[in-house]
């Protein structure tokens, strides 16, 4: 909710390490406190985050950060903080090496704000509706990266679709060689593909910002964050595969909200690829059986046209 005119008012926005960011709007009239405590305003489940961590507050003109006697500290723009410090300007703080971003905030940012994820909404339902199982699989699944690099807004990506065996074969990719599949700098991407295969849960990582030895380097962290996402694709419980895809660009980050429009994207997708596979393979079975009823034929197509109809529910 957006505080009545003349409130002063900011955003907390904290990178998580192999998950997407939170953000929290904070309420310059009310004392906030950060820390592990269930009972604390901004709650931040990392081991490196003290209990109760410290209290942010607006002292006069001005927001101000108080360090609740925490194990690990805080830092601003890569300078300890003693005991307390005021917060001038936009900018990176860590609490005990967990990074957030501070900035202050207006009705009409937040406002901005509101409507930028709601554009987000729609443009998922309509990448949805061209999701269609008779597309055919191979130009279904370019379909489906190009929706999720659009919607992710990053620059390059792949489908991966899990044989019988549990093994994943890329299926489709954009701006991703087998060069970039084989450098080191893209191990780390693997192992983000691994994880979210093994938990069947998207993962979504700013990996410069999940490096725990980063507190101190907020200027090297601003200007050059690798952010990445792996959505797991999954139809009536079971797994299909994933979509991966990534940015080099700084300040490329993923939201909790980001992650639920990502995820009903990939279901609707799933669903489409599984109904895509075996049109596919009943098309295959009727060339070598030329006695294929048309009956059962026309009510495939009925199936198909239906699934075509639905969007999907919003997030």
């Amino acid at each position: 909710m957006i505080a009545p005119s003349g409130r002063k008012l900011a955003r907390l926005t904290v990178h998580l390490p192999f998950q997407p960011t939170r953000s929290f709007l904070l309420n310059g009239d009310a004392v906030t406190v950060v820390g592990r405590d269930s009972d604390c305003n901004v709650v931040l489940d990392d081991d490196r985050v003290s209990r109760k961590h410290a209290r942010l507050l607006v002292d006069g003109p001005a927001w101000r950060i108080v360090d609740l006697d925490s194990t690990n500290g805080i830092a601003i723009e890569g300078r300890p903080v003693v005991r307390e410090a005021p917060i001038e300007a936009d900018g990176w703080i860590s609490f005990g090496g967990l990074i957030a971003r501070f900035e202050h905030a207006t009705e009409e940012r937040e406002s901005d704000f509101a409507r930028r994820r709601e554009e987000r909404y729609r443009t998922s339902i309509s990448l949805q509706r061209q999701l269609k199982p008779s597309l055919g699989l191979e130009k279904l699944l370019e379909r489906v990266l190009e929706s999720m690099i659009q919607l992710s807004v990053t620059e390059r990506g792949a489908v991966l679709l899990r044989r019988e065996d549990g093994a994943m074969d890329v299926v489709a990719r954009r701006n991703l060689g087998e060069d970039d599949l084989r450098e080191r700098s893209f191990a780390g991407s693997v192992g983000a593909i691994e994880r979210a295969s093994l938990s069947g849960r998207t993962v979504a990582v700013s990996d410069a910002l999940a490096d725990p030895f980063l507190q101190g380097r907020a200027s090297v962290i601003a200007g050059g964050i690798r952010a990445l996402v792996c959505v797991p694709l999954t139809a009536v419980d079971r797994p299909v595969g994933l979509v991966y895809a990534d940015s080099r660009q700084a300040g490329t980050t993923f939201s909790d909200l980001d992650v639920e429009i990502l995820e009903a994207l990939a279901s609707h997708a799933a669903l489409a690829i599984v109904m895509a596979r075996v049109d596919r393979e009943l098309a295959g079975l009727a060339s070598k059986l030329p006695d294929v009823s048309i009956a059962s034929a026309t009510r495939w197509s009925q199936v198909l046209a239906h699934h075509e109809a639905q969007t999907g529910e919003r997030p």
